[in-house]
């Protein structure tokens, strides 16, 4: 992916508040994150096994500081609005 188009996925993926994402990256694009977002939080979800060399990571933009609960929360909350999307979807169909 070229520069210009992994900085517009990034600004896409962060964009309307969102500040937490699960995304499956290469080191060259957690290079890319660490120089565009610099505060952020990186967590290495998954070890890096396949042919493009890319790893499951946890980006947060806005980390406080002792407080994984608030990330837990989250996620959950996630869990939950994904599940919601998928009635809505059933019900649409």
């Amino acid at each position: 992916m070229a520069a210009h188009d992994f900085e517009k996925f990034l600004s896409e993926s962060f964009s309307e508040g969102v500040y937490f994402r699960e995304l499956r990256l290469s080191q060259k694009e957690i290079d890319a994150v660490r120089t565009m977002y610099p505060a952020a939080l990186i967590k290495q979800t998954s070890e890096v096994n396949d042919v493009q060399s890319k790893a499951w990571y946890e980006i947060n933009l806005l980390p406080v500081e002792g407080q994984t609960e608030n990330v837990e929360a989250i996620r959950h909350e996630n869990t939950r609005l994904k599940r919601e999307l998928e009635v809505l979807k059933q019900l649409k169909n």
